[in-house]
């Protein structure tokens, strides 16, 4: 039976979007089966121009995207699991690449693809990454901003997360002034910068591997999972949480991946910070058991492509 990647989630349940439907829909409008706008949400629009591209191709007109369509259509490979998780993941971080919000939360400023903060270092690493290897474009999206930007750049993290906090809005400080926000849009629009957020992906893709392997997590559920923790949580830690997982998994040797998954899941949560636990086990649960809760939206992660199915083919 051929692999389902994508499909239009059922009533009820958050729509499939990010950078891989987005390409699925510039596919079809250069096909000749043009979806509309370019909004990255797999919809009736995109469904159904799924159908008309399937259908002129001489395959059922099933609006999902499978092995033979997504080849047909996109001639590539079938989509990684690499960007599978990340569009998934992306989706509970809230940002695109372009995104940019304010000191909501002590982190600074949090903006890309999976949230790159000040608090973290990353978000000077892309900048600087930027301005060595594009200026032009650092030029083009902050303007008369660059300066000040790159003054506060070279401050000391302290200062840099007071500047942060003097451009945040309201009183939940998650808004940032118009022409910051308006800067940092333009400049994650730019493919070279897209590709350099890509890149320091990577950097999460290898601890979510890594704890995988630890954990015995086999499946793309599994995989996801550690991704997800490994971009909100930083991933498994070698301390509290791998004592208390391995001490349950000795306790329950004939576990299956599943219930391996829901513990992780459970543990981690229970070691973030107070106000967050039951926020951080709703989503870490969602991923292990394939659906639930997340910020208020109903997930069904084999709408997104990740299943039960190996991730190591």
């Amino acid at each position: 039976m051929a692999k389902v990647y994508f499909q239009r989630a059922a009533s009820g349940y958050r729509a499939v979007r990010g950078e891989v439907v987005r390409r699925v829909q510039i596919a079809l409008r250069t096909a000749g089966s043009d979806p509309g706008e370019l909004d990255g949400i797999y919809g009736n629009d995109t469904e159904t121009m799924l159908k008309d591209f399937q259908g002129k191709r001489g395959f059922s007109p099933t609006g999902k995207i499978t092995d033979e369509t997504w080849s047909k259509l996109m001639g590539a490979p079938a989509p990684a699991i690499l960007d599978r998780c990340l569009q998934l993941t992306a989706d509970f971080e809230g940002h695109g690449f372009q995104k940019i919000v304010g000191n909501f939360d002590g982190a600074g400023l949090t903006w890309g693809i999976i949230g790159f903060t000040l608090q973290h270092g990353e978000l000077q690493k892309i900048i600087a990454e930027v301005q060595q290897n594009h200026p032009a474009l650092l030029e083009q999206a902050f303007g008369n901003l660059k300066a000040e930007l790159l003054s506060v750049l070279g401050q000391s993290r302290n200062d840099q997360l007071d500047w942060a906090d003097s451009v945040s809005l309201g009183a939940k400080k998650y808004r940032v002034e118009a022409p910051w926000e308006q800067a940092f849009a333009t400049l994650g629009a730019f493919p070279e910068v897209q590709a350099i957020q890509l890149q320091r992906v990577g950097k999460y893709w290898d601890i979510a591997k890594r704890d995988a392997d630890r954990f015995a997590l086999a499946t793309e559920m599994g995989l996801s999972l550690c991704f997800d923790i490994a971009v909100q949580n930083g991933g498994i830690d070698f301390d509290i949480e791998q004592r208390r997982i391995k001490k349950w998994i000795e306790d329950n040797p004939g576990a299956s991946e599943r219930d391996r998954r829901v513990r992780i899941a459970d543990v981690v949560a229970e070691n973030s910070r107070p106000q967050y636990v039951e926020d951080v086990r709703q989503r870490k649960r969602t991923i292990a058991i394939g659906d639930g809760q997340v910020h208020g939206a109903r997930y069904a992660s084999r709408d997104w492509g990740i299943a039960e199915d190996p991730w190591r083919l």
